[in-house]
């Protein structure tokens, strides 16, 4: 059963205080996250009305490197989530990935169908399509025994981004295609649902209609 199924509605918890200190710390990991350097794969080409784009840098993979059941390794984690929803635009393609980005996972799967048939990819003048933002301090437990941690969040979209449709010539807003219901005011909120699988981390994102 995947993560984002179990306790939706949550519950009231008796947690170890000794256990907590193990976890959280005193930082405040709110604001906003952006894209970080990694290593590049070729010649990074933008997309463009011809073509979509060529070698585009897949997210820091390092960040999978964190094995830790603290908050500072789910943050960097949660960073590396991020990342490959950036990715998913940039790119259209998973198999860079160390996480594995189900269509049910993306944040558009309709712009990924549009990619897979052939029929179009993103424009943007920028390879930080999405913006992360942590809008807690530090995150909450879900459920203590099953390791399972909450972290509200909200992704912000570069509006210069746009959807190129091959069979139309048309270049649409990234908006038009959320099939998913996630946007609120031209931002998508909801809770990045984190379990710790000892080592590493398994993480999905609740959309705030379903928290």
């Amino acid at each position: 059963m995947a993560i984002r199924d179990i306790f939706l509605e949550g519950e009231e918890m008796t947690v170890d205080p000794e256990w907590t200190k193990k976890f959280f710390n005193q930082e405040d990991y709110r604001g906003a996250y952006h894209l970080v350097d990694t290593d590049m794969i070729g010649i990074y080409t933008p997309a463009d009305q011809q073509h979509p784009a060529y070698s585009a840098p897949p997210p820091d993979y390092s960040y999978t490197f964190t094995k830790f059941l603290t908050s500072a390794d789910l943050k960097f984690y949660n960073s590396y989530y991020y990342q490959c929803q950036n990715y998913m635009l940039l790119a259209s393609d998973s198999r860079r990935l160390e996480y594995a980005m189900t269509a049910e996972e993306l944040f558009f799967p309709a712009i990924q169908d549009i990619f897979d048939d052939g029929k179009g990819w993103v424009i943007t003048p920028n390879q930080q399509i999405l913006t992360m933002h942590i809008l807690e301090a530090q995150p909450r437990i879900h459920n203590e025994e099953q390791k399972i941690f909450d972290w509200n969040v909200k992704f912000d979209i570069l509006p210069e981004a746009k959807v190129f449709r091959k069979d139309t010539g048309q270049l649409q807003p990234i908006a038009e295609f959320d099939t998913r219901g996630l946007l609120r005011d031209g931002a998508i909120h909801g809770t990045l649902r984190s379990r710790f699988l000892d080592p590493g981390w398994d993480i999905h994102f609740i959309p705030e209609k379903e928290v």
